[in-house]
């Protein structure tokens, strides 16, 4: 367990209640299942977060806004939305999200949605695709500091906090 980034993540909202028992992440032979399916790199702060966290948070995020925890999320409609994120995000722009194995990390408001290139110079960099306007930004973000900007932003405000248990799945069946 990565004692480094629970700690980073659970330093912007303290008073939150977590639990490391229930935390828990994929195998070394899990994430590389997660390369192939995906068709992704998996280094840096990504596999950090998988081998940590990936399965399931211990209370510091919900099924909103990441996409790793969806209640209800099949690994095929992971895999699925992952295809045609890839393909609908507008080709007018700087990055080729299919050669620079680009992961869909979440989704805010509707419309704006976050996602890494994993296969490229800087695979820790959050970009953002704005679905109203059709742009593409590298965002001021890591992987980290994104993640613990949604731990400020969502799972403070939260009406019900997300339970120690909330898990997600990306490649079991």
């Amino acid at each position: 367990m990565n004692n480094e980034l629970i700690e980073y993540l659970h330093s912007i909202y303290p008073e939150l209640p977590i639990d490391t028992s229930y935390m828990r992440g994929y195998s070394n032979e899990e994430i590389g299942k997660i390369e192939r399916l995906y068709d992704i790199k998996v280094e840096g702060q990504l596999y950090d977060f998988l081998a940590n966290i990936g399965r399931c948070s211990g209370g510091l995020f919900g099924d909103e806004p990441l996409v790793f925890y969806r209640y209800g999320q099949t690994v095929r409609g992971n895999i699925l939305y992952q295809d045609s994120m890839r393909d609908e995000v507008p080709h007018v722009q700087p990055y080729n999200l299919r050669k620079q194995k680009a992961l869909f990390i979440s989704v805010e408001s509707y419309t704006q949605y976050f996602f890494l290139l994993t296969e490229s110079d800087d695979p820790n960099r959050v970009y953002q695709y704005d679905e109203n306007e059709e742009t593409v930004e590298a965002t001021d973000w890591d992987l980290n500091s994104y993640l613990r900007h949604i731990v400020n932003v969502y799972t403070r405000n939260y009406k019900i906090k997300a339970p120690f248990d909330e898990c997600g799945e990306l490649i079991v069946i």
